[in-house]
């Protein structure tokens, strides 16, 4: 800025002109924050956490005789890694900036030994491991996007920031990562903030809220997050890349009450603050928390007067949603025989078929394996020939290898001969390992969808470099030829399941919405093919039916929202007024102040 100032000027840039500016700078908004304190005080703004309080009217300000709302509100939270801070710079500045934001790290550093391990699958030093591990597949999909290299650490003091927002967009809370990539600390400390403030019957949205919720409740705030029945879910965008059976429970389109928010504030407060990122990379603490106070605040005041159109473009979209979908859910409930109850009723059975899935049983791998040991030393005879007479030949070798391979899976397996081809036995084992080969494939096939829909999402990041766009564009292009060489192997292996898979299309298994369903493709069975929920057709109603559920109940919401926000504008004028009216006579310049 102040290079182009000299330009404007024309003058010569000097480092003391820098200096001199940014001395100028701080003294105008010390200025300005000492104002706003005044102010504050004058208006009665001065408790504790009052700006969390009243900062988006239409989450805070409730009215008497309003509907209930179920959740009370919703949030967002996330951490993000764009704001670093070299450590060592700026070290003489010893100021510390009074942020309305920061959660101060001493409340953050009271939760660093509730867990030990990283987001998902913390675990608490007191509490025994869990030994379910349903989520620990979603938890894994992020383990890439979430690690922070030693390097990273050893270099950056501040490494990124984790944040909580209302579904308005206005930003809760700030928590500053340090030295580290996104721990448990920094989660647990803004939802024991977000508790201690808001109350209960709330919903927060977490790109891991489904294992997250289980280290909420294993941690040090389980009593008070059990007592406020806080909800963690996961964001509608991200939660396409968990499983099947965390969806039914955790995915926002089918939470009641949750309308058509899609829990991803944080990634669009992401996308806006990256910008922020060079310009603090080498700023002293007091100014890299300056320059982000400086952003939020003007962020949450460009939100603050787009509340209206936020309120006015869900209800457009609500009732688009309503109006387009309505009439052909209607249309095929219909022609299919089914009723509302039955959608409901599919959600729970196939949640029911995911958790009760057979697991395998070491008996069962033993099996597997002592079968595919046969396997080999059949394949290794019929190449070689009998082990009896090439007893010194290299490949007599290899077949007395899988022999005795063989041998001693017989032996674990208590069997006194060798199984044949013609035995039950054989033929379900056998038929059992070529399903857990097809399984392998099928998840080899979903990692690299994940992975593709991970990259997408950063190419649309704010403020991302032409090298950067360019190294994510070849990542997608290497990860599209990944799938479809994962593809083709899928293919070959669908028809050979009992019973027979679907083969599938690229632009089927590249769409995000497909991951659901990757679950349905490894774990089909007979009889589940014959369930009405497994039928692509009822899917297809089921998903647009609680489309429309959603958007009905985002219309409740809106109602509720747009009486809050209208009270608060008349009982904010009047405020306003009535306070500048009081002061006018003892503090003229304080009531123009308020006035203005």
């Amino acid at each position: 800025m102040v290079k182009v100032l000299c330009a404007l000027h024309k003058r010569t840039y000097f480092q003391s002109f820098r200096d001199q500016f940014a001395i100028a700078f701080d003294a105008y908004l010390d200025i300005l924050c000492h104002v706003k304190a005044v102010v504050n005080q004058a208006l009665g703004r001065d408790s504790l956490n009052w700006r969390m309080l009243n900062a988006c009217p239409p989450c805070s300000y409730k009215q008497d005789n309003e509907a209930p709302l179920d959740p009370s509100r919703l949030d967002s939270m996330d951490g993000n890694n764009s704001l670093k801070r070299v450590d060592g710079s700026g070290h003489a500045d010893e100021r510390i900036f009074p942020s309305d934001y920061l959660i101060a790290p001493s409340e953050v550093e009271l939760f660093k030994d509730d867990v030990r391990l990283r987001p998902g699958t913390r675990i608490p030093t007191d509490v025994a491991p869990s030994t379910t591990n349903d989520d620990s597949a979603c938890t894994e999909n992020w383990k890439t996007a979430n690690t922070v290299s030693e390097n990273t650490v050893s270099i950056f003091d501040q490494t990124g920031i984790f944040i909580s927002a209302c579904r308005h967009g206005i930003v809760q809370t700030l928590v500053e990562m340090r030295k580290s990539g996104e721990l448990a600390k920094y989660a647990l400390a803004t939802t024991s903030k977000v508790l201690d403030v808001y109350g209960s019957n709330g919903a927060t949205g977490y790109d891991i809220g489904c294992s997250y919720g289980k280290t909420v409740a294993a941690s040090s705030i389980s009593t008070k997050a059990g007592a406020n029945r806080h909800r963690f879910l996961v964001n509608s965008f991200h939660g396409h890349a968990h499983n099947r059976q965390c969806q039914i429970q955790h995915h926002p389109l089918y939470q009641k009450g949750l309308g058509i928010e899609d829990l991803e504030t944080c990634e669009r407060i992401f996308s806006a603050s990256n910008a922020v990122a060079p310009v603090i990379r080498h700023a002293s603490y007091f100014h890299w928390l300056q320059f982000i106070e400086l952003h939020f605040n003007q962020w949450d005041l460009d939100k603050y007067s787009e509340l209206s159109k936020f309120i006015y473009n869900n209800y457009k979209q609500a009732l688009h949603i309503v109006n387009e979908l309505s009439p052909a859910v209607q249309e095929l409930k219909v022609q299919l025989g089914l009723t509302d109850t039955d959608f409901e009723r599919w959600n729970s059975k196939e949640l029911e078929y995911l958790q009760t899935l057979a697991i395998e049983t070491e008996e069962d791998i033993e099996k597997m394996t002592y079968v595919e040991a046969l396997e080999s030393l059949a394949s290794a005879e019929a190449k070689y020939g009998s082990v009896i007479f090439h007893a010194y030949s290299r490949a007599s070798q290899e077949s007395r290898e899988a022999e005795r391979s063989a041998a001693y899976r017989r032996l674990v397996l208590e069997m006194n001969a060798h199984w044949t081809r013609e035995q039950d036995e054989y033929k379900h084992a056998l038929n059992s390992l070529t399903n857990r080969r097809f399984i392998r494939v099928v998840e080899h096939l979903e990692g690299l969808v994940v992975k593709r829909l991970f990259e997408l999402a950063k190419a649309n990041l704010a403020g991302t470099g032409y090298k950067l766009h360019q190294h994510i564009s070849n990542a997608i292009a290497q990860c599209s030829a990944a799938i479809c060489t994962a593809l083709d192997k899928y293919n070959a292996l669908a028809p050979l399941q009992n019973p027979p898979r679907p083969t599938l299309e690229y632009h089927e298994v590249a769409s995000y919405a497909w991951l659901g369903e990757f679950d349905l493709l490894k774990h089909s069975r007979r009889d589940l093919l014959s369930k009405p929920w497994a039928s692509k057709t009822n899917r297809e109603v089921a998903a647009k039916y609680f489309k429309v559920v959603r958007a009905r109940e985002e219309l409740t919401r809106l109602n509720v929202e747009v009486v809050r926000l209208h009270a608060w504008v008349d009982d904010e004028d009047a405020h306003l007024s009535s306070v500048a009216r009081s002061l006018s006579e003892t503090n003229p310049t304080l009531a123009y102040e308020i006035q203005c």
